[in-house]
């Protein structure tokens, strides 16, 4: 918790960037190369590891120790993810999922992950499988296209979509997670947009949808989608970034889905651990609209209540979640008691330490 406000982090990943998964085509480094220049680029120097430890498969201990005992984050959403023409293991791994659920059920949440690309009835199988596996999993995490060759799908494709957003609502996931607004790489941008999602949540008015990166590009039309679905969300993993970056951007963003929608509609989420959650978190809790900002919106002043909802909240409710159950689950577990009798260790010291143990890379 921060401030007491308990904070769900609903969009981590334990990827898999090592040489030996890359898939053997032209779009498979540049994607890599996009994920390290947002790593090594956009977190301050502090927060920045060396290549040679980024370009491995990050474990799931690295993963939890860093969210669990250096930063507030109360619980965590790990997702799988079906980047297959690019990764041989999609990214971050079932595998992964299921060790993380297996031994961490009171901290870390899954989400199944499919490419709606293969046949429809195998997508579906390989659901219905994760689930079977993970039957507490929260949501879908889907991406809009793939590589070699260039593909993509729409959300609002009563084909190709449609029976995949069925079948997820059947197996009781609450919320279905697609990547928008970030490219994956030099790749077209069509896919990307956000113009989709209408279709979709008029649809299945029973799941929630994610915009994930919502503010990145497609601001007016994210806008517009959180205001008028109540079942979208703006997700607002690699856009916290900002505030360490470019926090005027931040704010903009932020002010235009104020206006649009308030602080309901807006879930917290970084993509940890490829930045670290507790120096977004830190700069959230001191983020308020400049007089300059309520003016030109007329925006209020950004309340701890209305941080309360966005930090954790929000993704309780369209998930389906219990604060006070979950808080319970928790309060004395290691890493609470381990916080309580040593505070926060330092900001990614244990991938670090991780890292000097793997065949000497240096951190």
């Amino acid at each position: 918790m921060i401030q007491d406000i308990f904070v769900i982090n609903p969009t981590v990943h334990a990827y898999n960037l090592s040489d030996d998964n890359l898939q053997p085509n032209r779009f498979a480094p540049a994607f890599r190369d996009t994920l390290w220049h947002l790593h090594s680029n956009w977190n301050p120097p502090h927060l920045r590891m060396s290549q040679e430890a980024y370009f491995t498969s990050w474990s799931t201990d690295t993963l939890v120790k860093t969210l669990f005992l250096e930063s507030d984050v109360d619980i965590a959403c790990h997702q799988n993810l079906r980047l297959d023409s690019w990764f041989k293991d999609g990214l971050a791994s079932h595998e992964k999922n299921v060790d993380l659920a297996t031994r961490f059920p009171n901290r870390v949440l899954t989400y199944v992950g499919v490419d709606p690309m293969d046949d429809t009835d195998s997508a579906i199988a390989d659901m219905e499988a994760q689930m079977k596996e993970l039957p507490n999993s929260v949501g879908l995490k889907l991406y809009p296209d793939r590589v070699n060759p260039l593909q993509s799908w729409r959300m609002d494709d009563p084909e190709v979509a449609f029976p995949i957003f069925a079948a997820a609502r059947d197996l009781g996931i609450k919320t279905v997670a697609v990547h928008k607004a970030v490219c994956n790489g030099p790749v077209p941008i069509n896919a990307y947009k956000v113009d989709d999602v209408f279709g979709a949540a008029i649809e299945f008015p029973e799941l929630n949808f994610e915009i994930v990166h919502a503010g990145m590009a497609f601001v007016e039309e994210t806008c517009q989608a959180i205001a008028q679905l109540p079942n979208v969300y703006a997700n607002l993993e690699i856009t916290t970034l900002l505030l360490h970056l470019a926090p005027g951007m931040f704010e903009e963003v932020l002010a235009k889905f104020f206006l649009w929608a308030g602080p309901a509609k807006i879930v917290y989420s970084d993509g940890s651990i490829f930045c670290h959650s507790q120096g977004i978190l830190e700069h959230f809790m001191a983020f308020d609209f400049s007089d300059e900002y309520k003016a030109r919106y007329g925006l209020p002043t950004l309340t701890h209540e209305m941080k309360a909802m966005i930090l954790g909240e929000n993704y309780a409710r369209l998930a389906g979640l219990d604060i006070p159950t979950l808080k319970a689950g928790i309060e004395n577990d290691a890493f609470e008691v381990a916080k309580r009798e040593n505070g926060l260790a330092e900001p990614y010291s244990h991938w670090r330490a991780e890292a000097a143990l793997k065949q000497g890379v240096a951190a």
